[in-house]
């Protein structure tokens, strides 16, 4: 956990710095990178495959689906992590912030990208400290 933790800060710091050096060109193509990769996550746990596939049409399970309260509230945490790194990094243009407010995670663009990896990097910790003590005890 904390090695992950450790990956997303560095791939923040990283990033933050290079992406004011960017052509507009090359920023757009990253902004279309994570627009699109974004709608991919979402996306990815709406499974309309899956359902056409059990015979159940989409236009059908689609909306009851979204009004699952568990989950519109995954779909919504999905991009609590995504969104405050997003903006950070600098790719924050109105159509990133557009996509966001469409996949319904704009509401995290008000985090503190620091702050969330902070405590990332504290409920990490905390996490591999207590499988250490919980093998320790599991091995005697």
């Amino acid at each position: 956990m904390q090695d992950e933790a450790r990956h997303v800060a560095f791939g923040r710091l990283a990033l933050r710095d290079y992406y004011p050096e960017l052509t507009e060109a090359e920023r757009r193509e990253r902004e279309d990178f994570i627009i699109e990769g974004s709608y991919h996550l979402r996306d990815r746990f709406n499974s309309p495959e899956m359902w056409e596939r059990l015979g159940m049409d989409w236009k059908d399970v689609g909306p009851a689906l979204d009004q699952a309260e568990g989950h519109a509230r995954f779909k919504k945490r999905l991009f609590s992590r995504i969104v405050p790194t997003v903006r950070d990094i600098g790719l924050w243009s109105e159509r990133v912030q557009k996509a966001y407010t469409d996949l319904g995670g704009i509401q995290y663009a008000k985090t503190d990208a620091q702050e969330m990896l902070d405590n990332d990097a504290k409920v990490a910790e905390d996490f591999d400290r207590k499988m250490r003590e919980g093998f320790a005890v599991t091995s005697k």
